[in-house]
């Protein structure tokens, strides 16, 4: 894998994603989230072989830290959730109140975890290898991190302005950033796991279940069992980015010691 390779793959989904979410702008949320799907099916186009792709997926060369490493995910899904309500919390940025429905799109789990995956084979089973085959893992994952971060602008525009949210340009930018830092412990997942898309896709796919419950929708701006501004105390929001702070540190000195 050569660095144009990593380059061209990130740009052509960015692009694409762009495209997609512009056309697709007066249809439903559900229909602009299809666009999960675009970094998997993207990727086969960029890989030399196909059926070795697919076994690296599959994880067939590393069952054992496959599942390790997927338990792994559920329980940090939860350690980065609760951990933004007791933030949120203690700054006083959130308080409790009725608990409301997982949002629509994630209502049926087979459908929001092939999402996920699709953005996780993407992202994490191709792009991320590439990176780390030229970078230091640190600068590999902050690329990424970008890529994955710019992957979200377009929506994140098109929602604040149909949704008229109080603050777009804030709300654009943190969750931006929340997804370059998130990142890190995605990354993680997947490196430990040999790319295997299982751990990171549990991650994501959890973290697209419990946040939204929990905290609310940054893309839909409605709450969840704590309210408050959304671009404060999401996950994806600024309650994220500081959560998600110290993981990066810690992931980043576990990937550095490996290396050692």
């Amino acid at each position: 894998m050569v660095l144009h390779s990593c380059l061209l793959f990130a740009a052509v989904v960015d692009i694409v994603t762009s495209l997609y979410v512009y056309l697709a702008r007066d249809m439903s949320f559900p229909t602009l989230a299809k666009a999960m799907y675009l970094p998997g099916v993207i990727s086969l186009a960029f890989v030399d072989d196909v059926g070795d792709y697919m076994w690296q997926i599959a994880g067939t060369q590393s069952v054992y830290t496959s599942v390790l490493y997927s338990v792994v995910a559920v329980v940090l899904t939860y350690v980065l959730v609760y951990g933004c309500v007791g933030l949120g919390v203690c700054l006083g940025w959130t308080a409790k109140s009725k608990p409301s429905s997982v949002p629509t799109q994630n209502h049926i789990s087979n459908t929001g975890f092939i999402r996920a995956a699709g953005e996780e084979m993407g992202w994490r089973c191709y792009l991320l290898p590439c990176l780390m085959s030229q970078f230091t893992p640190q600068v590999a994952l902050l690329i990424s991190g970008i890529a994955w971060g710019l992957f979200h602008v377009a929506v994140m525009i098109l929602l604040t302005k149909k949704l008229k949210m109080v603050h777009p340009v804030r709300t654009v930018i943190v969750q931006c950033v929340s997804c370059v830092m998130s990142a890190y412990p995605h990354g993680w997942l997947a490196i430990k796991a040999s790319y295997s898309v299982w751990p990171s896709t549990l991650l994501h796919f959890w973290w697209n279940r419990l946040n939204p419950h929990v905290l609310g929708s940054i893309y839909t701006n409605t709450p969840g069992v704590y309210c408050g501004h959304q671009w404060k105390i999401n996950g994806e929001g600024l309650s994220g980015c500081v959560v998600m702070l110290p993981i990066a540190v810690l992931v980043s000195m576990d990937l550095n010691r490996a290396l050692w």
